[in-house]
């Protein structure tokens, strides 16, 4: 798509693309768990972090936070060994958003780094929102 559609319009595709999976992901997600918005979001963790995927640190886990520090990511892992960060943030990363809204829209979620972006640790912080 890069050396087709050039650079720019060939992330904002794929960018549009993953804001719709990510979209149909929380809604199904929000469908197929019971409780709340938070609840919904602890019950799809195992699918995220499944063959060991991701090494996660707990911070909190109650009604009202769930907040992990990623320490370890395979996903990141196999898109920098193929030269791809960029495009590997796009398509992992990048589904965190528009997933987490989906899934309600009393759920917050704020992550200030990623290992995909050259940090030592991803940080997930989950909350319900008034």
């Amino acid at each position: 798509m890069r050396k087709e559609l050039g650079k720019e319009r060939a992330c904002e595709l794929l960018r549009s693309a993953v804001r719709e999976y990510a979209t149909s992901l929380g809604e199904s997600i929000s469908a197929q768990n019971e409780g709340t918005s938070l609840e919904k979001m602890k019950a799809a963790v195992p699918t995220f972090t499944a063959d060991n995927a991701l090494e996660i640190e707990p911070i909190a886990n109650t009604d009202k936070e769930f907040s992990v520090n990623v320490r370890r990511c395979k996903y990141a892992e196999y898109f920098k060994s193929i030269g791809e960060p960029e495009f590997g943030a796009m398509l992992t990363c990048e589904i965190d958003p528009p997933m987490t809204e989906a899934i309600g829209s009393d759920l917050t979620l704020k992550r200030k780094q990623t290992i995909m972006g050259g940090a030592s640790h991803c940080d997930f912080r989950f909350s319900l929102t008034p």
